[in-house]
């Protein structure tokens, strides 16, 4: 029979005390508590960061490297299970929502440990290979080196293309950094090179994080537990705002591949091996690659589907924000639709008291919380307005 802790807390009691339920409370006027409408809650910052998105030029290829700490920080287990363990979830997480709204979009994995830094994945599009490799080096030992990570990928990004945006995105745990020599003129020289640098802190504030991300346009954020981290990698998701230097218009050689039968016998260039049936054929060189979007590996052509370039185009021209509809407004106006126009559930509270909607400006039908933060998520188009059109 396992023991009870040293609060005297059986394993049940833990797991409700660890979850700090109190803190889903809220006090009304009247005194008495009640819960927290998370989901009003989330809609609104949802909201907040929709609207104070400016309509700008957006960097729709970009290289990123995502770097991790696998210091003896990471096995802290002030995140449960560990620092790290928590990290590797978001990030799989991440890679698969990068993926689906940066299609025509690199990323590539580092990871520090023992002062060194490993680059576990090269830059590419398929976003089962970095989750693979990922999950197959979780061990943490030694110390954290800032400066080896930013020269490794410095020195990869530096060969990107001028039409790419260079980012890095850097999950740190450590409270210091163990530098072979002069972080500062690594940072300038990131600086010169035009890479974004992004810090996410899992435990304090640092300097040189923070002194890193001023100097680069990187955006240094600490966070408090494990939702907030969710949050604050997945803010790097969407397409950031286009350097200047970069914004200027650019003509790219693309090729749009077609399938090969599911018959054809054909050596693939990214395996190196003989293939039946599947994959894509190279229209400049007539190469053989498994899968879009990616580079030929033998003229160097960058191969994409059409839907990878129609996801990208999102971000051009985005859904306007919703405005949301006061519910006294409705009170004096009965004409309003009880219904939402998206999933026909019911825009009513219990005791036919309106709950919070939104409506679309141009087409004026109303909307569920949950309908809006799918069509400017995921659907980018209104359904009021197609079915007017």
């Amino acid at each position: 029979e396992e023991e009870d802790d040293a609060n005297g807390l059986a394993a049940w009691e833990r797991a409700y005390a660890d979850e700090r339920s109190w803190e889903s409370l809220q006090e009304d006027e009247s005194g008495l508590l009640q819960p927290i409408d998370n989901q009003s809650l989330k809609h609104a910052q949802y909201r907040r960061r929709l609207r104070s998105t400016a309509r700008i030029q957006k960097g729709l290829i970009r290289y990123v490297y995502i770097v991790i700490d696998l210091s003896k920080a990471a096995a802290e287990m002030d995140f449960r299970p560990s620092r790290m363990g928590v990290v590797a979830k978001h990030v799989e997480a991440f890679i698969i929502e990068f993926f689906y709204q940066n299609p025509l979009s690199q990323v590539g994995l580092v990871t520090i440990k023992d002062g060194v830094a490993h680059c576990l994945t090269d830059l590419g599009g398929s976003p089962n290979s970095h989750v693979k490799a990922l999950m197959g080096k979780l061990e943490c030992s030694g110390d954290s080196s800032l400066q080896n990570a930013l020269d490794l990928v410095h020195g990869y990004l530096e060969q990107i293309p001028s039409y790419g945006h260079r980012e890095v995105l850097i999950l740190y745990s450590a409270l210091s950094t163990c530098d072979p020599g002069d972080i500062m003129e690594t940072i300038q020289k990131c600086k010169k090179s035009k890479i974004r640098c992004s810090v996410i802190g899992l435990s304090a504030e640092i300097f040189i994080c923070k002194h890193l991300c001023q100097e680069t346009g990187g955006l240094y954020y600490i966070a408090l537990d494990e939702p907030h981290l969710k949050e604050l990698i997945l803010e790097h998701a969407p397409p950031p705002p286009a350097i200047a230097e970069f914004a200027i218009a650019n003509l790219i050689k693309m090729g749009f591949p077609q399938r090969a039968a599911e018959g054809s016998v054909a050596i693939c260039s990214c395996h190196k091996e003989a293939k039946v049936g599947g994959g894509y054929t190279c229209p400049r060189c007539k190469a053989r690659v498994c899968d879009l979007p990616t580079e030929c590996r033998i003229c160097g052509l960058t191969l994409i589907s059409s839907p990878h370039l129609a996801r990208s185009y999102h971000h051009l021209f985005p859904i306007v924000p919703f405005d949301e509809v006061s519910p006294s407004l409705i009170d004096q106006q009965n004409k309003f639709p009880r219904a939402c126009f998206g999933c026909q559930q019911s825009l009513l509270n219990p005791g036919n008291k309106p709950s919070l909607r939104v409506a679309c400006p141009k087409c004026k039908q109303h909307f569920c919380l949950d309908c809006d933060i799918y069509i400017h998520d995921s659907l980018h188009n209104c359904p009021g307005c197609e079915s007017a059109s």
